[in-house]
């Protein structure tokens, strides 16, 4: 008798309740172009110092999602893995302007670029959605030659979407649009910085935070 009472006091006291929810989380490898080009006016500043700040604001409004920052020209430096906590992303803007790149950032290729954020995102986002935010502007030489369709089903097959940010006056490369129309993403051209906020928006409501019983 007093080891079932013990049994009862231990167990406490049980109840009935609605089922919880929990926010699913999204894992969003930013992937940023630092060649020459991104030094280019827009805004009150360069290309790359208004992609930089709608980044930053992005952060404020996915809270609870994990992001990661990778930098690239026809090298790929990844510069923070994935995490919750943004203040990485925050600071990164001084060190790395295209002016301060080091020797290799200089062109673009962002079919090597969608690769190694894809190799990150495998093997680091093992639960929750995978998004590859691409900002660059201009065209890449390594998405000729079928290359572009490759990369797509490599990406799909991994089920990570591409949204692509053309932040040039120049149209959007046919090969960006095909990859992130295959991989369920989008593209997007803004003429000025604050068109540049509101893509970061309309990716924020398009691909809304998922909950989870």
């Amino acid at each position: 008798c007093l080891m079932i009472v013990a049994l009862l006091v231990l167990a406490g006291p049980q109840q009935l309740g609605k089922p919880t929810t929990r926010r699913k989380m999204t894992n969003i490898e930013f992937c940023v172009d630092i060649s020459g080009s991104m030094t280019a006016s827009f805004g009150d500043g360069s290309r790359y110092d208004a992609s930089m700040e709608a980044i930053n604001t992005f952060l404020d409004f996915r809270t609870g999602d994990a992001f990661g920052l990778t930098f690239f020209g026809n090298s790929v430096l990844h510069w923070t893995p994935l995490t919750v906590d943004g203040s990485a992303i925050r600071c990164a803007p001084p060190y790395m302007r295209p002016e301060n790149a080091p020797r290799g950032f200089g062109r673009t290729e962002i079919g090597k670029a969608l690769l190694a954020c894809q190799r990150r995102l495998v093997q680091q986002a093992d639960t929750g959605d995978r998004m590859i935010v691409l900002v660059s502007d201009g065209f890449s030489s390594d998405l000729s030659g079928g290359k572009a369709d490759e990369i797509s089903r490599q990406l799909k097959d991994n089920d990570i979407s591409v949204y692509a940010i053309h932040i040039s006056e120049t149209s959007i490369p046919n090969e960006i649009i095909n990859i992130a129309s295959y991989t369920g993403g989008d593209v997007f051209n803004p003429g000025d910085d604050d068109a540049l906020k509101s893509v970061f928006q309309d990716i924020d409501q398009m691909r809304a935070a998922e909950l989870e019983k």
